[in-house]
Formats: C-alpha cells, structure tokens, sequence
C-alpha cells in the first residue's frame, strides 16, 4: 500500500489534469450560456451562477492541493519522513481541503434537486425524498469534517471513525445523483410518449436522455471507486479524492456543452444543431391544456396536440423562432 503523502503527491497530479479537462468544458459552457443570451435575450441565471461557485471551489480546491503538497515535500527535506509528517498535522489547511470539496459537492447536490424540481413542473412531491437526500448531505458532510478536526497530529486518516463518516457521505451523494437521474430521465421518457408524432426527427430527446445519464454516469462510477478503497482503508482513496472536484465540474459542465452543442445525430442533417430543452411551465393560469409546438428550420410551427406541459424546442444555427400560446416565457426553466 502506498503512503499517505505518495498518494497525495500522485492525487495533485491526477487533479491538475482533471482541472484542465473541467476548465475546458467550463469555457465552452460559459460559451453556450452567453450565446443563447446574445441569440434570444435570456440566460438562465441559477445554471450560470451555480457554474460560477463550482469553478471557484473547484479552483480553489485545486490550488489549495497543490500548495499543500508542495509544501510537505520542499519544506523540510532533510527530516525522515517530512512529507507525512506534514500531510498528517490535520490542522486547518486540511480542514478547509475537506470542507472546500463536501461545499462544491453540496453545491452540485443542491442544483441537481432543482433541476429535478423544475422538470417536473415544481412539484414539491417529486422533489421531496431528493431533498431530504441533500439535507443528509449536508449533515453528513459537516459530521465529516468534525471527525477529521478531532483528529490528532501524526494519526492515520483511515481511522474508523473518518473512513465511516466518508463513506455515509459518499453514499449519500451516491443515492442522490442517481435518483434524480432516474426521475429526470423518466419524466423525458414520459414526454416522448405523450409527444410521439409532435417532435420530429430533428429532436431525439433519447438523445438527451443519454447525455444526462451518460453524465451522471461518470460522477456514479467515481464515487463507486472512491467508497471500494475507502472502505478498505486504502491510501489509493486520495489519489481519487483529489480528482472528485474535477469530475463533479466536468459531469455538470457535460450536459451543458453536449445538449448546448446539439449532439444529436440528426443535428447534421438540419444545418444547424440543437440549442436546448426546456421544460416550461406557465403561471398565468391552468387550462383545459398547454399546447405542444415545434419549429422547424423552415420556421413552419406543428401545433397539434395539447398535454399537462409545453416543450419549447428551438433550432439552432439561425434566428428562427416561436412564441408560446398561453405561457409566459419569462417562467420557462431549463432542463440545463
């Protein structure tokens, strides 16, 4: 088994390639969300300000990583085991590590509840046990921190009582990512068949719902590989835990450029690719249905079909558009 400050040494190395992978998709986000605002006047604020924090803790953590490890290995080089020595004081820089990591988790948790919420119209039902999940979050991720300030200098970080307040944390974390990637992709689902005929081909919203799942995909498989090691008291744990900030910026930023980028297999064929999916709900009253439309790059709108929900779908690639019959647009929230 590897030691601790080898496996923190490896661990800066493997964030500092994470970063750079998640900082490039952060750019081309950045670059989907103003141009949708430069094309149509809008941009969805809770999505834009929710990218901001997380490049900040994300950054932040990253730098923070690398200090500390910088520091353990050129500080005191004469000294046997100066490195450990080091990583090991558990003093308020590895606190702030820690809690810099459970915030930007907590931050993503938070905006994946919302985006559950929102797709399903507001429903405080649907969201509940997603909520009650993020609030354990949460409560488990400050009980994470107490266990590692309680820790004494010298003392191994694989102590029984930190590695299971890691591992309820990341269960929990677990639990909620792919809940709500479920229920986001059931309610696509469910749209298809209340829409099939309504949509055309130039929206796959399979397409979309391969994009989310692939996404959560990702952060699922991380966390997985972070419980096995962390569980078994295994130093190779911090080598993962170290990349864990760049994976949750990069899982967030993917729906964003994939679904932004209209990474739809008939996006070619249309001139031009698909620049978003919403999910809209209006406020200015309930009637007897909320009326399906789609327009295509001819500008023709296909209205036929009234349901519980509206599916705006906008064509990118061009300055085609289409007002909503009964909705108020200033209530339309993005599924990204």
């Amino acid at each position: 088994m590897i030691s601790y400050s080898k496996s923190a040494l490896i661990g800066a190395i493997l964030e500092d390639i994470a970063y750079g992978l998640y900082f490039s998709y952060f750019l081309q986000g950045a670059r989907i969300m103003f141009s949708r605002k430069k094309g149509r006047g809008r941009l969805s604020v809770p999505l834009f300000l929710t990218s901001l924090v997380l490049c900040f803790l994300i950054t932040m953590r990253m730098v923070l990583d690398n200090i500390a490890v910088v520091s353990a290995f050129t500080d005191d080089p004469i000294t046997p085991y100066a490195a450990d020595l080091f990583l090991e004081s558990f003093g308020n820089g590895s606190m702030f590590r820690t809690g810099t990591y459970i915030a930007l988790t907590v931050v993503a948790d938070i905006f994946v509840v919302y985006r559950v919420f929102t797709v399903w119209g507001g429903s405080f039902l649907i969201s509940a046990v997603p909520s009650l999940l993020a609030i354990a979050d949460i409560v488990t991720g400050g009980l994470l921190i107490q266990a590692i300030r309680k820790l004494a200098a010298g003392s191994s970080p694989d102590g029984k009582n930190v590695s299971t307040h890691a591992i309820v944390f990341y269960s929990f974390t677990l639990a909620l990512n792919m809940l709500c990637t479920l229920l986001i992709s059931l309610r696509i689902y469910l749209t298809q068949r209340r829409t099939s005929g309504v949509i055309g081909r130039s929206v796959d919203l399979n397409t979309t719902m391969a994009i989310v799942i692939e996404s959560a995909a990702l952060y699922s498989v991380a966390l997985i590989a972070m419980i096995v090691p962390t569980s078994l008291g295994d130093n190779v744990q911090y080598c993962l835990l170290s990349m864990m900030p760049g994976i949750v910026g990069i899982a967030f930023q993917l729906i964003i450029v994939r679904v932004g980028s209209g990474l739809s297999p008939h996006s070619a064929a249309h001139g031009g690719p698909v620049s978003d999916l919403q999910f809209a709900h209006s406020s200015s009253g309930r009637r007897s249905g909320t009326q399906y439309a789609t327009t295509t790059t001819s500008g023709r709108r296909d209205e036929n079909a009234y349901e519980d929900i509206e599916i705006p779908v906008h064509l990118a690639g061009g300055t085609s558009s289409h007002e909503h019959s009964g909705a108020n647009t200033s209530d339309e929230k993005d599924l990204v």
